[in-house]
């Protein structure tokens, strides 16, 4: 389960790390550049999702690492490997920040500070549950809005939120591909805060809103509905014009297209049909 959270991580990490930088942790950096080749910690492990931060003065220099994790876990030794690893090859001291999705309260992951024979190791803990959902809800960015449904919700109900995140994901990705790619993110993200079933329900009501507004086959039916509702008001011919506007709900000049249209198709030309609509029209005045 832990590497679907990762796999979303690492599809996500190009577009959230300079947000993510900004936002929540005040670093702007003057630019980013990939290291070259992944590093090797053990067989089983590499150090990933890691950049140089370049500047004028390439003495000012140094590697920025970016992890995200969901157990709570003391991380301490590890990167003090990975810290020792990275300098030397590279030469470059490490920045290492560690991003905590967890749905525990964390409690060894914080423990960032280790000193040992004359070593010393810090890096940076962000726990997403204790930051408002406001810092990614409305962003542009549809992989910071699908990050809200692990922040601090602020008060407001579980559902609200849901709902909130998927209207801006339909606002801001418009194609249905994308849509339906952050869903799925934030859906397997919610089980993280046991919400997948709220998750679930609101993305299938939200689906069926959207579909209904977009078919093309439903709009033609409210348009057929509404021209044969017309039509029958004047075929009574009971009603005024603004009557029949009123009763079917629409526009007067809408009125006068659908009867005028229905006029034509029972053989009488536009003028002959403005005529019999004028005529009728003036028994009600």
């Amino acid at each position: 389960m832990a590497n679907n959270y990762d796999r979303i991580f690492k599809e996500n990490i190009e577009a959230l790390l300079l947000p993510l930088l900004k936002k929540v942790l005040g670093i702007d950096p003057p630019k980013l550049q990939p290291i070259d080749a992944k590093l090797q910690v053990t067989q089983e492990a590499e150090m990933d999702n890691i950049r140089r931060v370049v500047h004028v003065d390439p003495t000012l220099d140094y590697g920025l690492q970016i992890e995200f994790h969901i157990a709570d876990e003391d991380l301490r030794k590890r990167n003090l490997i990975h810290l020792a690893l990275f300098h030397s090859i590279t030469g470059l001291p490490l920045r290492q920040i560690v991003i905590y999705g967890g749905k525990s309260d964390p409690r060894h992951i914080i423990q960032n500070h280790l000193i040992t024979q004359g070593l010393e190791l810090r890096f940076e803990v962000l726990v997403l549950k204790q930051i408002p959902k406001e810092l990614f809800i409305h962003s542009t960015v549809p992989e910071e809005v699908v990050l809200a449904i692990l922040c601090d919700f602020e008060g407001e109900q579980p559902e609200q939120v849901v709902r909130q995140i998927l209207q801006h994901l339909h606002k801001i990705c418009r194609s249905p591909n994308r849509i339906k790619k952050y869903q799925k993110q934030l859906l397997t993200l919610s089980r993280l805060r046991k919400m997948e079933i709220i998750v679930k329900n609101e993305v299938e009501a939200m689906t069926i809103h959207y579909d209904v507004e977009t078919d093309g086959l439903f709009l033609q039916g409210i348009e057929l509905k509404e021209r044969e509702f017309i039509n029958n008001l004047w075929s009574l011919q009971e009603f005024s014009l603004e009557k029949i506007a009123v009763l079917s709900g629409t526009s007067l000049e809408r009125v006068i297209e659908v009867i005028s249209a229905h006029l034509q198709a029972e053989g009488l030309n536009e003028a002959a049909a403005i005529q019999t609509l004028e005529a009728y029209q003036a028994k009600f005045v």
